[in-house]
């Protein structure tokens, strides 16, 4: 899976943004000084400053004449200052300064005042209704055109800060979208995407995370046609195994009606009641590998071992006693411990089991019968001697397949011995 990672991706955006944020700011920085310096050479010309304060005075100097305001009409000449936004007016009579915008706390005090200081305003004379006076004015226009370019500074340097941080995310972000790309893929078939690996950060991790999902879902889906595959092959061999018996049970059949003598009529009846148990055989073999592929969920037990196995053995035991073979058996060993088990999968695998030998055991020799236990499993053998006429019964080996399934459930496992001459299995089971 996912490699340790050697980089992150949040320490990345973190340094970028930081870089950025420095970089902007000293743009930023530059930028406003050198447009600062730009616009006051423009603005701060005597020229430009005498061009816009003469319509200024020109106003107020009407204003003045028309209402008769006198020099010291404080109120009058503050609500004009008001009304008309002036930023700075100074009147002067007899070298004596009567009025001053700055002095009334009722004016707003800019900060662009602080450059009064050194500006040079042109003075200009206005009749007051006591005498003539001179004034200083100013309004500050050019405020927007410095608001403007310091908006754009600003923006300027955002826009910069973004730009540096979008050029070392890029190769991420192209990654990304090659990755998005290649889930699209994914629904028109699982081999036609594929997740390269770039880099050792989260986006990586995120792409070995759907390479390795990618390549479970395929080796999922050859599993589960491999199954398919397996499960046809076995129901077209099973059917083949149940034409073979079912036809000769009609064939016996037809046999049967034909005959007169009680004595024959026996013979082919026998007959056709051994091929009708080699069908039910097939048929439960068949039952039990769907029931244990169904995936349903099991029923197991935790129980002693002797209570799980001897009533099973026993009846296993009898009953091919009652078919003519003689089970040897030593003294079987039941430990005091426990194992968690599925009575009805025990019961299965012991009648799979005693169907074998039935079917392909040599009546004349023994079939053995031991237990042994390392502490840890317990196992169950089972020995015959092979039928010379064993090769005659054609055999698909399902029933041991079902066998090693079913211990596999129950945390266990089934070992296969068979040589021409004998045949053993063994039935392991970790204990409890």
């Amino acid at each position: 899976m996912a490699n340790l990672k050697t980089k992150s991706l949040t320490h990345k955006i973190i340094f970028l943004f930081a870089i950025s944020a420095a970089i902007s700011l000293a743009l930023f920085l530059v930028l406003f000084s050198v447009v600062s310096s730009a616009l006051d050479q423009t603005f701060l010309d005597e020229n430009f400053i005498r061009m816009t304060s003469e319509p200024l005075a020109s106003r107020f100097h009407y204003f003045v004449t028309e209402n008769g305001i006198s020099s010291h009409g404080t109120l009058a000449i503050d609500n004009w200052v008001e009304s008309n936004n002036i930023d700075y007016l100074e009147i002067t009579k007899d070298n004596a300064i009567v009025y001053d915008s700055t002095d009334f706390s009722g004016q707003p005090h800019h900060s662009r005042f602080e450059l009064l200081n050194y500006l040079r305003l042109p003075e200009y004379n206005v009749s007051f209704s006591d005498g003539d006076a001179s004034i200083k004015i100013y309004k500050n226009d050019e405020r927007a055109y410095y608001l403007f370019a310091y908006a754009l500074v600003a923006l300027i340097s955002v826009c910069v800060g973004f730009m540096i941080v979008f050029l070392g995310i890029r190769k991420e972000v192209l990654y990304v979208t090659e990755l998005s790309e290649e889930v699209d893929k994914v629904s028109s078939g699982l081999e036609n995407a594929s997740f390269p690996i770039k880099g050792s950060d989260e986006i990586s991790d995120l792409a070995d995370a759907l390479e390795h999902m990618r390549t479970t879902l395929i080796d999922k889906e050859n599993s589960e046609m491999q199954m398919k595959q397996s499960q046809d092959n076995l129901v077209l061999g099973m059917a083949h195994d149940l034409r073979t018996p079912l036809t000769s049970l009609m064939a016996y059949i037809e046999i049967v009606k034909r005959q007169n003598e009680h004595e024959e009529v026996v013979k082919y009846a026998d007959k056709a009641l051994q091929k009708a148990d080699e069908i039910k055989n097939l048929s439960n073999q068949l039952f039990d590998f769907f029931l244990i592929s169904s995936g349903e969920k099991d029923e197991f037990e935790i129980t002693g071992i002797q209570y799980a196995f001897n009533d099973y053995l026993s009846e296993m035991c009898n009953y091919l006693a009652s078919q003519g073979f003689n089970v040897e058996t030593s003294e079987l060993s039941w430990p005091h411990q426990n194992v968690s088990v599925s009575f009805d999968y025990i019961g299965r695998i012991m009648n799979n089991i005693q169907s074998n030998i039935v079917k392909y055991a040599d009546k004349a020799k023994p079939v053995y019968l031991d237990t042994k236990c390392d502490g840890k499993t317990f196992c169950i053998s089972v020995e015959n001697t092979v039928s010379a006429n064993a090769n005659n019964n054609s055999s698909n080996g399902i029933g041991l397949k079902n066998i090693n399934s079913m211990m596999k459930k129950m945390n266990g496992d089934c070992l296969i011995h068979a040589s021409k001459s004998t045949f053993k299995i063994d039935l392991a089971i970790t204990m409890l």
